[in-house]
């Protein structure tokens, strides 16, 4: 599955740093097709009027996906924000570098988009195994996720 990072704005990461997290994340997904996925790193202000808006809940969060419905015209398989200010935040808590905590962002947004997700206990260590595989095949150190249901 050829995986595609369009960033919008200022990124991040940079083009080879998203290759790389593609290539990994490619290695544990079985797709055929080709997927693109929207990238943006949004302030906290925005991040919190995305998540109220969408989501019901009126706080900034670190990341953000939004799934759509690709057609052989546009395979975008959705967006992905990641809120800056949080990243940062949360690489200086958990002492990892900042580099390795939107890795993490992305991958978990990714994993989303995907068809992956934590509703429940078994959903929750599946993708955290497969998070914490990711990671590692990326040479970072997988940080404990909070995870929501």
């Amino acid at each position: 599955m050829p995986l595609i990072y369009n960033t919008e704005g200022k990124s991040l990461l940079s083009p080879p740093q998203l290759k790389k997290i593609a290539r990994a994340i490619e290695q544990f997904i079985a797709k055929s097709n080709t997927a693109e996925v929207g990238v943006a790193f949004v302030s906290s202000d925005r991040s919190q009027e995305l998540n109220k808006r969408y989501s019901g809940r009126d706080y900034p969060t670190d990341v953000l996906s939004f799934e759509y419905q690709p057609t052989p015209e546009n395979p975008t398989i959705g967006d992905i924000a990641i809120c800056a200010s949080l990243a940062k935040s949360q690489a200086a808590r958990h002492e990892i570098a900042l580099e390795a905590e939107l890795a993490l962002l992305l991958v978990h947004g990714t994993l989303h988009l995907l068809g992956h997700d934590h509703q429940d206990q078994s959903q929750i260590a599946s993708l955290d195994k497969l998070q914490s595989d990711i990671m590692e095949s990326l040479d970072y150190k997988y940080r404990d996720f909070k995870w929501s249901q």
